[in-house]
């Protein structure tokens, strides 16, 4: 008889779940917008990392994640306006901003979601697993 390929344990299976659905997904216009223009414009990176790091903070357990979120959100809501208002001010090093602070975002969220998943094994969801 055959013997079975073994599956991801269930903490590994819900982090990467996590990282793919929750973290990655969301950041997936930025690349359809590289794919289609070469590279997403400056109003396009302000608004995401003003979502991307309110919708990651809000779903984190840290007050500190949370209330880093919210000035990051702010900061980026701002500078989406101004861009979008055709100002002519000039706000040089956007992208590289913009683009470090959702890798941060993610890079400390993912940290977070490990701890979660992987040590506390707390389930992404619950796709009807009998507990133990």
């Amino acid at each position: 008889m055959a013997k079975r390929i073994p599956a991801l344990p269930n903490e590994w299976g819900d982090f990467f779940t996590c990282v793919l659905l929750h973290m990655l997904l969301p950041l997936l216009p930025l690349l359809i917008e590289f794919w289609m223009k070469g590279a997403p414009t400056d109003s396009t990176l302000a608004i995401t990392a003003s979502m991307y790091s309110i919708a990651i903070g809000l779903s984190s357990r840290s007050a500190a994640m949370l209330g880093l979120c919210i000035l990051v959100s702010i900061i980026f809501s701002v500078v989406f306006g101004i861009v979008s208002a055709g100002s002519s001010t000039q706000l040089s090093d956007l992208k590289l901003y913009s683009g470090l602070s959702i890798l941060f975002v993610f890079i400390i969220h993912t940290l977070e979601r490990y701890n979660r998943h992987v040590v506390d094994c707390v389930p992404f969801w619950d796709f009807g697993r009998v507990s133990n």
